[in-house]
């Protein structure tokens, strides 16, 4: 496995741990607030695809990743 891949992996791993955190501190705050825990669940999966909808516009849109810079030759074809 070269490093380009191992790199690209790590950060795979940074962004899906970032878009959890991100999504776990919704929940924890939603909860604080007394919002409802069925709201919650169904709030989730919107934040989950508005997250994922989100890293396509900033990274690579092939892969969903905020930490991955598309590339700018594969694009084109």
């Amino acid at each position: 496995m070269s490093s380009k891949k191992i790199n690209k992996a790590k950060r795979q791993i940074g962004d899906q741990t970032t878009k959890g955190g991100l999504i776990g501190l919704m929940i924890y705050g939603l909860n604080q607030q007394g919002v409802d825990p069925v709201l919650i669940s169904l709030l989730v999966p919107i934040a989950s695809s508005v997250l994922a909808w989100a890293s396509t516009k900033i990274g690579d849109p092939d892969l969903a990743c905020l930490f991955i810079p598309a590339d700018k030759d594969k694009s084109k074809s």
